[in-house]
């Protein structure tokens, strides 16, 4: 993945004068940018995230050290994602050196911990009775602190949960709280239509779904239908709502009869 990359194009199509193939027009000169970015995945639940590669040669499946503003993580390149044509809106992180042996063992370690820890924390949970529902542990290549994501209804006190933590696991523990949205961003999981989920794929930022939209595409109001993991409505209502015409240009169509 160094250098700039061309578009694929169908051989034996001839050239023109100047030695272009004219396969597909004007394609062959759309350059894709990859010397800038690059599409990493740090947790494999989870989408691959633009990091800036700041000049190193990287290659698809590279284990790289990732330095991201949550700590440093161990990432893999992959070529397996929708290539980067502009600056991202928010950077993942930025690629600092190749990943050593002594780096994979150190993250092979610290997954294990994360496990030890989540299932403790549910543990605890259900022993204090606390309204919360952790979706995920990560800990930093330094290992020196943790992070707890969660979602929860209301407000809820967990003080006393994270005072256990710190002294079980001699670890400074960050409780982050969660949108419903984003909680199933990282939860992940598969849609009504089979498929994973659109926030888990390929969006990178949530889009206003509202209920006219729904009845602009003709389907059930029940919310059990167009409601998604999350309780929410679905986003593909969003995706797919230009596809159907609107109401003023439904009533223009109809001509009446002479």
């Amino acid at each position: 993945m160094t250098g700039a990359d061309q578009l694929p194009c169908v051989p034996d199509q001839g050239a023109d004068d100047s030695g272009r193939p004219v396969c597909c027009g004007n394609l062959c000169q759309v350059n894709i940018a990859i010397t800038d970015w690059a599409r990493v995945v740090i947790d494999p639940e989870l989408p691959a995230v633009p990091c800036r590669v700041e000049g190193l040669e990287v290659a698809h499946g590279g284990s790289w050290v990732v330095e991201t503003a949550d700590g440093t993580f161990l990432g893999q390149v992959t070529a397996f994602a929708p290539p980067i044509v502009k600056a991202p809106r928010v950077p993942g992180g930025r690629l600092v050196r190749l990943a050593t042996d002594q780096d994979r063992l150190r993250a092979h370690d610290l997954r294990r911990l994360e496990r030890d820890i989540e299932a403790y924390l549910r543990l605890r949970i259900r022993e204090l009775s606390i309204e919360l529902r952790p979706l995920k542990v990560r800990l930093p290549l330094s290992g020196r602190k943790a992070m707890v994501y969660f979602t929860a209804e209301t407000r809820v006190d967990y003080r006393t949960l994270l005072k256990e933590l710190g002294r079980r696991f001699h670890r400074r523990m960050e409780m982050r709280p969660l949108g419903v949205r984003d909680g199933a961003r990282l939860s992940g999981g598969l849609g009504p239509c089979g498929r994973s989920l659109c926030c888990t794929t390929f969006m990178d930022r949530f889009h206003s779904v509202t209920v006219r939209m729904a009845k602009r595409q003709n389907l059930s109001l029940n919310p059990t239908k167009i409601s998604g993991l999350c309780s929410r409505l679905m986003c593909c209502l969003a995706h797919e709502v230009d596809q159907y015409p609107t109401a003023s240009k439904t009533k223009a169509a109809v001509v009446p009869d002479p």
